[in-house]
């Protein structure tokens, strides 16, 4: 494992010549930079698509689109873009012989024993290139099934057909009578830039269907009654005021708005109106679905009709969504969101069973739960959400506004797709966004997230906020598995698992119900926060050190005995943000202040020379790690501010101040990224594992926000001298 120094210390923060002030705001726009608001995608796909299970991996079963039966083969095929190269993990249980290939290479060949026992699962180092990756995955049908399930590491998946470029989804070929041999960038046979892949019929159809009906609406909802929506955009060019105009050819009732303005008001008959110059604005048509006739064809003179935003795999300008019960429903404010799912309801396409589905394209871990290679906006997980956090306290304590206004917009982006999430896990088994929050199945799921949306919510109350947090709250309070004496832990993972308690949780749960009561007054949360602090402590601390072992393993009765850096710093910071503020009136504060005053005199005598605390807090032989560092310097700077420490305070300041300097000199370069942060963990009983295993990363979502909090915490502290 790679040790100081982590970069050329010329290259390092600390040889610049400006303020603490200054580097923060370093630190955070490199993040930004790095991370834009562009990780959503809107694409065509087939209502026809194979669906995923509730974890995330596609169960392609080919007997459910072909029919039973003993022979045939069929070819399935997909596309993954990757930002940059990187080893993933790939996983795969065959129904039937199956045959996996990656970019034309074979990955995995099943055997007889995968036949017999359909539930085995083979998971497959697999190396993605910069860009276009394709999966092709070869079948043959038997009696006892056909097709296979896969795991992999993102949810767009995209057609590999040139035809078709920009659709999400898989495409599979008809019944084939022979194994088809696939090419592997040779003549052997067919690859999906070949001839011989054109003139395969690849399913799902997307055809567009015209005849038997006259309209759209009559294509689209041929059986339902009620209100549907069509929506493009409309523009005009520079031409006179008569230049431009509609004729809409009405098979029944129907309101035309352009502009979000009510044009005109029809049944039955053609009806025109003008369009002004140089405008580019929302087409809108609500129509009375139901009967024999229904619907509108718009027909346009000098005008242009566009989609009503970018959609990637269609050429077609109107999207559609229905039926509502209601016209007032159907007119709703807040609709009109490509990204969103209107009242649980999918935009249509007027082809084949073609949809609109939103996908998160962003960064996505690989076999290492390292997440590179793309923006992480918009995503839901709890390393964001203490970076969310960092940020959103630079902006405040830095003035920028712009920094504040990101940090609000990757929440409420969050926030505003989270019903449709719902309804995407509802309509495709599992949701193509916001999954960690729809899943809500353990704290890592939630609270880190939570934290940083209350505490955007103190600057910006947003209603919506607190429905999440609510959801949150009955979650941890009601729902969570609990101990019999009330501590949070996690359950076996699996056959081969075990039951354990890990301090990260105190972070992922102890600092969201804090700031909960903060806003509502929720005393129930409060205690049950307190609680955990103690109880944790009851199965973690370790006399001999007097730090927290990583993990309890609840089933060996045992504590691993590991006191790993960052499990500790998320205690210590974890307990810092719920004491400060609070006053000996709670129960078990002086309880809690005990064991705060406890840990920080221990973690204090670990500080190294170079003011880094070690991956391993106890083995000066591991790494230098920058998270727990940062969140140390954090909890003594608050310790310092708030008397704590008494005639201490000195000792901890000089601590933290070193701990910051610290990492300026080794974690941090000029540009503001960050080095030296372990990469997200599993747990052992061994030191090795955490210090030779778990490898430090750069610019890893662990550690950014919590630098930026302690530099805060720091800054505060100088300020108040």
């Amino acid at each position: 494992m790679r040790k100081l120094p982590y970069f050329d210390p010329e290259w390092s923060m600390a040889e610049d010549t400006g303020t603490l002030e200054s580097r923060l705001s370093v630190i955070a726009d490199r993040y930004v930079g790095a991370n834009p608001p562009a990780a959503f995608r809107v694409r065509a796909v087939s209502t026809e698509q194979f669906k995923q299970t509730s974890d995330g991996s596609w169960k392609i079963d080919l007997a459910s689109v072909s029919g039973a039966g003993t022979d045939g083969y069929s070819i399935v095929g997909g596309m993954l873009m990757s930002g940059l190269e990187k080893t993933v993990t790939i996983g795969i249980s065959c129904f039937s012989p199956t045959e996996l290939y990656l970019n034309g290479g074979l990955l995995f060949r099943s055997t007889f024993t995968d036949e017999i026992n359909q539930e085995l699962w083979h998971s497959i180092d697999a190396e993605l290139k910069l860009g276009r990756n394709t999966i092709t995955v070869i079948c043959r049908r038997t009696a006892a099934g056909f097709g296979c399930q896969l795991s992999l590491p993102q949810t767009a998946v995209l057609s590999p057909l040139r035809g078709r470029q920009g659709q999400a989804g898989w495409v599979w070929s008809d019944l084939l009578e022979t194994k088809p041999v696939w090419g592997n960038g040779t003549a052997e046979g067919p690859d999906w830039d070949s001839v011989e892949a054109d003139r395969i019929h690849w399913n799902p159809d997307a055809e567009k269907e015209t005849i038997g009906a006259a309209t759209p609406q009559q294509r689209i909802f041929p059986e339902e009654e009620g209100y549907c929506i069509a929506w493009c955009k409309l523009r005009t060019g520079a031409g006179g005021d008569d230049a431009y105009s509609l004729v809409i050819e009405s098979f029944g009732y129907n309101k035309v708005y352009l502009g979000g303005k009510l044009q005109l008001v029809c049944e039955a008959g053609t009806h025109a109106i003008a369009v002004p110059p140089c405008c580019s604005m929302d087409l809108t048509v609500i129509s009375r679905c139901g009967g024999t006739a229904y619907g509108a064809v718009v027909q346009i003179k000098g005008c242009e009709l566009l989609p009503p935003g970018k959609i990637n795999g269609t050429d077609e300008s109107w999207v559609y969504a229905g039926c509502f019960g209601s016209e007032a429903e159907a007119e709703r404010e807040g609709l009109f969101n490509l990204l969103t799912m209107p009242g649980g309801k999918r935009w249509l396409l007027d082809r084949k069973n073609m949809c609109l589905r939103t996908f998160f394209e962003g960064s996505y871990s690989d076999k290492h739960w390292v997440s590179q290679g793309g923006s992480a906006f918009g995503r839901w997980d709890y390393p964001l959400g203490v970076t969310l956090f960092g940020l959103l306290r630079t902006a405040v304590s830095l003035g920028k506004e712009e920094l504040k206004s990101y940090v609000e917009h990757h929440i409420k982006t969050c926030v505003t797709l989270y019903e449709s999430a719902v309804f995407d896990k509802e309509l495709n088994g599992a949701p193509a966004y916001d999954q960690n929050l729809v899943r809500l199945e353990c704290l890592d799921d939630c609270g880190s997230m939570g934290l940083a949306m209350l505490e955007s919510y103190k600057l910006d109350p947003d209603e919506g906020y607190l429905e999440i947090a609510g959801r949150i709250r009955e979650f941890i309070v009601h729902k969570l598995t609990k101990l019999e004496d009330g501590t949070f832990y996690r359950p076996a993972a699996g056959p081969h698992g075990t039951a354990t308690i890990w301090a990260d949780d105190l972070y992922m749960s102890t600092p969201f119900l804090r700031c909960l009561y903060d806003i509502t007054g929720d005393t129930e949360a409060l205690e049950l926060a307190a609680r955990q602090f103690l109880k944790f402590s009851s199965y973690l601390f370790l006399p001999e050190s007097g730090v927290f072992s990583h993990v309890y393993d609840l089933d060996r009765k045992c504590a691993t005995g590991i006191p790993w850096g960052r499990g500790n710093g998320w205690v210590l910071f974890s307990l810092a943000y719920f004491l400060d503020g609070l006053t000996e009136e709670l129960e078990n504060y002086n309880e809690l202040m005990k064991l705060f005053l406890t840990l920080s005199g221990s973690y204090r005598r670990l500080q190294g020379g170079n003011g880094l605390w070690h991956q391993v807090l106890t083995d000066p032989s591991s790494y230098e790690e920058a998270s727990c560092t940062a969140m140390f310097t954090y909890a003594f700077c608050k310790g310092v501010k708030n008397g704590w420490y008494g005639e201490e305070a000195f000792l901890y300041r000089t601590a933290a101040e070193k701990g910051f300097r610290g990492l300026t000199e080794y974690c941090i370069d000029k540009d503001g990224s960050v080095y030296g942060v372990c990469k997200g963990s599993g747990f052992s009983f061994t030191k090795e594992y955490y210090r030779d295993e778990l490898f430090w990363v750069v610019n890893d979502n662990h550690g950014i926000g919590i630098v930026l909090l302690a530099g805060n915490e720091l800054l505060d502290l100088e300020n108040s001298r």
